[in-house]
C-alpha cells in the first residue's frame, strides 16, 4: 500500500512503536473492515493525517471508512458521533472501538469549512454547527 510519507511520519511520531505495527497491520486491518462491512471500491482520501480515512461504497451506496489506532481520543469520537446521531455532525453507521473501525456516511459534497474563500462565512457556519451540536453531557457518562 502506497501512504503519504507525511501520514507515515505522523503515525509513527505520534504513536511511536504502536504507530509502526499499525502501519503494518493497516492493509490487513483494512480488508478485515471491508469484510465485516462489504466495501468495495477502497480509496485513500487524499489527505491522511493520524487515522487512515478511505473512500468507499457497499452496494453502491458512498460510504467513509475510518480506521485509527484503537485509543482514548478515538474511542471518544465513537461517543460523540453516537451522542449527536446525525445531527450537524456526520453519521456513525457502525464501529468498533477495539479495533480502531468507524464507518460513516459520506457527506456530499463534503466541502471543508477551510477551502470556502469568505472567512466570514466559514465563521457562521462553524458557529452555527457548534451551536447545533451542543447539548448536555448524558447523565450515565456515555
Amino acid at each position: 500500500m502506497d501512504l503519504p510519507p507525511d501520514f507515515i511520519r505522523n503515525i509513527k511520531d505520534a504513536f511511536g512503536r504502536q504507530g509502526e505495527e499499525f502501519l503494518a497491520d493497516l492493509p490487513a486491518l483494512i480488508a478485515e473492515a471491508s469484510r465485516r462491512w462489504g466495501l468495495a471500491d477502497v480509496e485513500p482520501v487524499a489527505s491522511l493525517s493520524y487515522n487512515f480515512v478511505a473512500y468507499a461504497t457497499c452496494r453502491e451506496e458512498p460510504l467513509v471508512l475510518k480506521i485509527g489506532l484503537p485509543n482514548l481520543e478515538l474511542k471518544s469520537e465513537i461517543a460523540a458521533l453516537r451522542i449527536y446521531d446525525g445531527a450537524a455532525a456526520v453519521r456513525l453507521l457502525d464501529a468498533d472501538p477495539q479495533r480502531g473501525f468507524l464507518l460513516l456516511e459520506r457527506l456530499q459534497p463534503g466541502t471543508m469549512l477551510s477551502s470556502l474563500a469568505d472567512d466570514e462565512q466559514a465563521t457562521h457556519i462553524a458557529a452555527d454547527v457548534m451551536l447545533r451540536l451542543w447539548r448536555p453531557a448524558p447523565e450515565d457518562g456515555e
